[in-house]
């Protein structure tokens, strides 16, 4: 008999607890729903807000967005969300200059503002098996930074050419990795 009433308990104790789950997990989705549709990012997924807010300067009023290597966070006076970037993917900001930056590690899309805007660079990237995993030129944001998704747990060097000068820097794309690439990008 006690094996049944153990049994029985069990039972209702999973049953509670996916009860739960299905009101809890709705509810942060709503939450994070709302949150989005407030600053007009409804229906975006986690590469087009960041895409979004890191290309503008004309970020919504007294929301702040910063990316590490897992996650981009959203916060205003009231709420914070947490949007999870793709398991595949990492997102590295960098700015190059010829005369001032500031130093960054964790990238603010919101505050972030980089010398050379709306410029043409060449920018070269590396693995550290010599694969070209970029080659190209790019445009340099309102910002002042060039965003690039690149693929996760890499090791390279970064070469970015403005204006027949050159930066080089060694980049990673590993969970704890910086996402903003700045003092390194002095161009010479």
């Amino acid at each position: 008999m006690k094996k049944k009433q153990l049994a029985l308990l069990l039972i209702i104790g999973a049953l509670v607890i996916a009860a739960a789950a299905i009101f809890i997990v709705p509810g942060n989705q709503r939450a994070q729903a709302a949150f989005l549709e407030k600053y007009g990012l409804a229906g975006m997924d986690t590469r087009q807000v960041v895409n979004a807010l890191d290309s503008s300067l004309e970020d919504p009023s007294g929301l702040s967005a910063s990316i590490t290597g897992t996650e981009l966070v959203l916060r205003d006076s009231k709420d914070s969300v947490s949007l999870a970037l793709p398991e595949d993917a990492f997102y590295l900001s960098f700015a190059p200059y010829e005369n001032s930056t500031h130093p960054c590690a964790i990238h603010s899309l919101s505050s972030c503002r980089g010398e050379l805007v709306n410029a043409t660079v060449h920018a070269r990237l590396t693995d550290k098996d010599g694969n070209v995993i970029v080659d190209q030129e790019l445009t340099t944001m309102d910002n002042g930074f060039v965003g690039l998704w690149l693929p996760r747990d890499i090791e390279g060097t970064l070469e970015v050419q403005y204006n027949n000068k050159t930066a080089t820097a060694q980049i990673s794309t590993f969970a704890n990795s910086d996402t903003c690439l700045t003092t390194a990008l002095k161009l010479n």
